[in-house]
């Protein structure tokens, strides 16, 4: 089991009751709810930068679509899409 180091934070109180509940609910820690919590935020702004980074490195490198190229299929889309059915 990897070592582990206490990170303390400030918290409302309203938090701090979330946390508790769903710690009941799950039989688990408020630590390990805190935990999973900070691993799945992490984890999604990884994704998040990594996501810009390579948006960043297309744009760069002069893979990109014009503004006005992407509006005018959007508007051919639209155009050819069906009627919705009336209720």
């Amino acid at each position: 089991m990897p070592s582990t180091v206490t990170l303390g934070t400030r918290v409302t109180s309203e938090l701090r009751n979330q946390v508790d509940e769903i710690a009941r609910v799950l039989r688990r820690e408020r630590s390990w709810i805190v935990e999973e919590a900070v691993r799945r935020y992490i984890a999604e702004q990884a994704a998040f930068i990594a996501a810009v980074r390579r948006g960043q490195e297309d744009a760069q490198a002069g893979r990109v679509t014009p503004h006005e190229d992407v509006m005018q299929e959007l508007d051919r889309i639209i155009d050819e899409a069906p009627e919705p059915m009336q209720a």
